[in-house]
């Protein structure tokens, strides 16, 4: 079956809370009990559901770009990356990506973070950018195989990283080195952005 990124329904959320990653990760991803209640609050915030038909495998976490929000004034920081030496209001950013022990290692990972990109381009921002603990174990290395690179800076002791999609350089998520697609995919899902 496929992943879904779907609504977070009322009567889903405690299926979608009680999904943990595996020991090992967890001082890499918060808690989606943690995430549910934040982006009720966070300007900006998105969060889906992931899915494989019935079951819950994982939860994806957003923050659109702060020049497309309605109601924030041009030049406002405020909320997850969008403030300080990092602020970028043209960025989307992947708040939180999580997939549950139990399911890691299908490609779901990478799914997900196709659909991640494919909100960004429905939000037309140039740049996706994220978070990784700044940890050995980290999981920097998954993100740099599909184009990620990291950007010197740190925030909340998170290195950040950013895909700058104006230069189609999405990587295909296996081999040890991302690669140019033109037009644009990642898993199999068309991304939007072509030669230009």
């Amino acid at each position: 079956m496929t992943l879904q990124r779907r609504a977070v329904a009322p009567g889903h959320v405690a299926d979608l809370a009680a999904l943990q990653v595996r020991p090992d990760q967890r001082d890499l991803v918060t808690a989606n009990e943690s995430t549910l209640q934040e982006v009720q609050v966070q300007p900006g915030g998105h969060v889906w559901g992931l899915w494989v038909g019935a079951v819950p495998v994982g939860l994806l976490a957003m923050v659109e770009p702060a020049d497309v929000r309605q109601g924030v004034r041009q030049g406002v920081r405020q909320g997850v990356r969008q403030g300080g030496p990092d602020h970028d209001p043209r960025a989307a950013c992947l708040w939180r990506l999580m997939i549950a022990a139990d399911r890691q290692g299908q490609g779901h990972g990478g799914t997900a973070l196709g659909m991640a990109i494919a909100i960004e381009t429905a939000w037309h921002a140039p740049r996706l950018l994220l978070g990784v603990s700044d940890v050995a174990h980290s999981n920097r290395r998954f993100y740099e195989r599909f184009g990620f690179t990291d950007t010197g800076m740190v925030e909340d002791e998170d290195r950040l990283m950013v895909l700058d999609l104006r230069q189609g350089q999405i990587g295909r998520g296996s081999g040890d080195h991302p690669r140019p697609r033109r037009p644009a995919t990642l898993n199999g899902l068309q991304t939007g952005r072509g030669e230009g």
